[in-house]
């Protein structure tokens, strides 16, 4: 219980920020890449207000049941989810004002198509925000399979990340090394 109180407790502070540094307002298009149970996409639904629209993906089906049981129960009108298998995640294109996703990246195996996907998806000036954390010594054993060797293991280094993203043309507008615990950082980038 006393784990479940700290991760909602880190999950309102990472919204606070991650609404912040996308300008989230009424009426925004988003989409969340792998989604978890959905505590952050219902935040991010509530911000959007009805005139907004959250997009929440999640490749593991008994998670997205999960996140289908959080918008009945809060009654969310303007929530969708996507069944995501990858390669490009099942969105809907060029509609999004912003894409992110917290802890996804470093499970791609196929970083150029997925980053090529999310620019087609976002509008012109559209935000990606991605965070993650640095490889650690200790998850070693617990990578993802079929990750680029650059990516340094369970996790990807900073200069990694930020190459692949602008390879893809994307624009790098803000970099917070200490976004949250847990050494995690986040890169926002813009679509020009």
């Amino acid at each position: 219980m006393i784990f479940r109180f700290w991760d909602f407790a880190y999950l309102q502070k990472e919204a606070e920020k991650i609404i912040s540094l996308l300008n989230i307002v009424p009426g925004f298009q988003v989409a969340e890449i792998g989604a978890g149970t959905g505590e952050l996409a219902e935040i991010l639904a509530k911000k959007v207000g009805p005139t907004g629209f959250v997009f929440a993906t999640e490749y593991d089906e008994k998670k997205l049941e999960k996140i289908l049981k959080r918008i009945k129960k809060h009654r969310l009108t303007n929530f969708q989810t996507v069944l995501s298998k990858g390669q490009g995640n099942n969105l809907p294109e060029k509609q999004f004002d912003a894409i992110l996703m917290k802890k996804v990246f470093h499970h791609f195996s196929d970083p150029k198509l997925e980053l090529g996907s999310f620019y087609e998806y976002l509008k012109p000036d559209g935000k990606l925000l991605i965070a993650d954390f640095e490889p650690k010594w200790y998850l070693k054993y617990s990578a993802p399979k079929n990750i680029p060797k650059s990516f340094g293991g369970h996790g990807i280094f900073k200069r990694v990340l930020i190459g692949e993203v602008l390879a893809a043309g994307f624009v790098l507008e803000q970099l917070d090394e200490k976004f949250s615990a847990g050494g995690m950082y986040c890169a926002v980038f813009i679509k020009k």
